[in-house]
């Protein structure tokens, strides 16, 4: 991950009224434009009322451990539902501090993921990782001494597969636990489950 790729996604968004659509997001939101690395992006829900899941959110029996449910908070880090993950989203254009943080695998990223999200797992942020303190310093973190200083620091909203995947939950403490303030932390936790559910846009 390089800090000038984080910085140039340069996202754009505007609500858009180009179309009109039958399967709205709300009664008065139809769908958000994402503009990430130059290419437009509309989040809208599918349109087809007769779609269907067709990968792997379709399965629900889960073994736990390791797919057990996640707490609704996490070290007092605020939680958001699908219409405030597209408010930020929408809102990033207006901010350069904020991040969508894809807290997955590289190989569950690749599978599907919420336009304009970064993927940075979860194992990159372990305390022993070979490039944890490269991530935190390119997250706006400035290391002094044995402690880590958060002034500059982005605000991330981190999501994983949904509630019963522990990859955001792991990101979000291994943030807390080095001192990342949870005013600059949101957790998506219903995550790509309840993305692919109510059939919004997937890049």
């Amino acid at each position: 991950m390089k800090k000038s790729i984080t910085i140039s996604l340069g996202i754009i968004l505007t609500l858009s009224g180009l179309s009109a659509v039958d399967i709205k997001i709300t009664k008065e939101l139809s769908s958000i434009v994402a503009e990430d690395k130059g290419n437009n992006i509309v989040i809208k829900r599918v349109q087809n009322p007769n779609s269907k899941l067709e990968n792997a959110f379709k399965k629900i029996k889960k073994k736990c451990p390791p797919y057990c449910i996640q707490p609704i908070n996490i070290g007092g880090v605020k939680t958001l539902g699908e219409l405030e993950v597209l408010a930020f989203i929408k809102n990033m254009r207006e901010s350069s501090g904020s991040l969508l943080i894809d807290a997955r695998t590289r190989a569950w990223y690749k599978k599907g993921t919420i336009p304009t999200a970064i993927n940075l797992p979860f194992s990159m942020l372990d305390k022993k990782g070979k490039y944890f303190n490269k991530i935190l310093t390119l997250l706006g973190g400035r290391k002094i001494g044995d402690s880590w200083n958060f002034d500059n620091a982005q605000t991330l909203l981190i999501f994983g597969n949904g509630a019963w995947d522990e990859e955001a939950t792991r990101e979000i403490k291994n943030l807390l636990d080095v001192g990342y303030p949870k005013d600059k932390l949101l957790y998506y936790r219903s995550g790509m489950q309840m993305w692919n559910n109510l059939g919004l846009t997937i890049k």
